[in-house]
């Protein structure tokens, strides 16, 4: 299978996220401010497993489309699914490794939390927005 410039574009900054995700997660954390919102980093950990799980989405699907013209509805959930399943077992990693390998960072389940609720939004807003393209091209 050739790739395309696209397809091997996405997967690199799907590689540099993930690689910039598990430096953030293991570095020693940097106290910049001080926000009047309380528990605002678990806002940024749903907000960073969101756009992790969305890019492995699409580089999936951009993956498999390569391959194929249709993606059949079963393929579709295979691939979300399964990629929502590795990014939750992914950030659960992280907290256990951030409590293994680091003596500066505890593992923390709402983090844990946070990171699945992020994942999951990830595949509802994926389902959402493939539902809404394929009743656009059937329209048109």
């Amino acid at each position: 299978m050739r790739l395309s410039l696209g397809h091997k574009s996405l997967f690199v900054i799907a590689i540099l996220y993930t690689t910039a995700l598990t430096l953030g997660s293991l570095m020693r954390p940097i106290h910049i401010v001080e926000t009047p919102i309380s528990n605002i980093d678990k806002l940024l950990h749903a907000g960073a497993y969101f756009g992790l799980t969305v890019i492995w989405i699409f580089w999936m699907l951009y993956k498999r489309s390569n391959n194929t013209k249709v993606i059949s509805s079963k393929t579709l959930w295979q691939i979300v699914i399964g990629v929502v399943v590795i990014a939750i077992l992914y950030g659960v990693l992280m907290e256990i490794l951030q409590g293994t390998i680091t003596s500066y960072r505890t593992p923390d389940v709402w983090d844990i939390l946070a990171n699945s609720t992020g994942s999951v939004l990830a595949l509802i807003a994926c389902l959402l927005y493939i539902n809404k393209s394929k009743m656009l091209k059937s329209r048109f």
